[in-house]
């Protein structure tokens, strides 16, 4: 897994305007949106007394295919599922599983212990992979 800590706030992607349509031409009304081309696995968000936990659904992935970025406000988790070519002259009759990029965006509202983690972000910050889970373990603000 790779890590990065940034010390900035996270905002979205913005795709940027697009050309406006003919309804709305005279108008000068455009069109925006986010780009978020990447399907979204599944996952948890809990704490005990001194951890915030990410639980995320991502099975058939090795652990080095994992990017953990951590902002002030958000924790990020992105990689790619790579599609399982069938042996042989096999047949699909249904794809229910997402494969290729996904990206994961965990808003944090709850204090996260930050100078400890800019002393050593790999240490502070826990991570395993587990039975198909990823499993991000934020050390809490520790409350006098």
């Amino acid at each position: 897994m790779r890590y990065r800590r940034f010390s900035y706030r996270y905002t979205g992607i913005f795709a940027g305007m697009m050309a406006p349509s003919q309804s709305n031409v005279g108008e000068g009304q455009f069109q925006s949106s986010f780009a978020y081309p990447q399907w979204q696995p599944a996952a948890d968000l809990y704490e005990t007394p001194t951890a915030l936990i990410v639980k995320v659904e991502v099975a058939g992935m090795a652990e080095e295919d994992f990017e953990i970025s951590l902002y002030e406000n958000v924790l990020v988790i992105q990689g790619v599922r790579p599609w399982e070519n069938l042996e042989g002259e096999g047949l699909y009759h249904a794809v229910n599983i997402h494969y290729g990029a996904f990206r994961l965006e965990v808003p944090l509202q709850q204090p996260i212990e930050r100078d400890r983690l800019r002393r050593a972000i790999g240490d502070r910050i826990q991570t395993r992979y587990d039975r198909g889970f990823l499993y991000v373990i934020l050390p809490k603000t520790e409350v006098p």
